[in-house]
């Protein structure tokens, strides 16, 4: 029985630079989400790192602000669908008489 761990025969992943498909997924990421840091993360980059790419290729620069546009979008629509917030819980003051009954409906 050996002690050695077993190695992979798999080489790993480069995760020291920007491949054509590390940079299609970051992009697809980043429109699911538009978070930076989460996206490079799952890729296997850096934060500090996708900015670097943005600032030096200006079609990839173009597609971070087209993702970014389409997460923020997405993050609209998902509010739209949302129900009403309590008025405890709401971010500005509700007068007590418009809480209604407590079911979301007011009046």
């Amino acid at each position: 029985m050996s002690t050695h761990p077993r190695t992979s025969a798999k080489p790993k992943p480069d995760n020291t630079r920007w491949t054509g498909v590390k940079a299609a997924a970051f992009l697809k990421l980043l429109a699911r989400h538009g978070k930076v840091a989460r996206a490079a993360r799952e890729v296997g980059m850096s934060r500090q790192a996708a900015y670097r790419l943005r600032a030096r290729a200006p079609q990839f620069a173009q597609f971070w602000e087209q993702s970014m546009e389409l997460a923020k979008r997405r993050r609209a629509s998902s509010r739209r669908g949302r129900k009403p917030v309590h008025p405890l819980l709401a971010r500005q003051a509700v007068p007590y008489a418009e809480w209604g009954d407590g079911s979301g409906q007011n009046g």
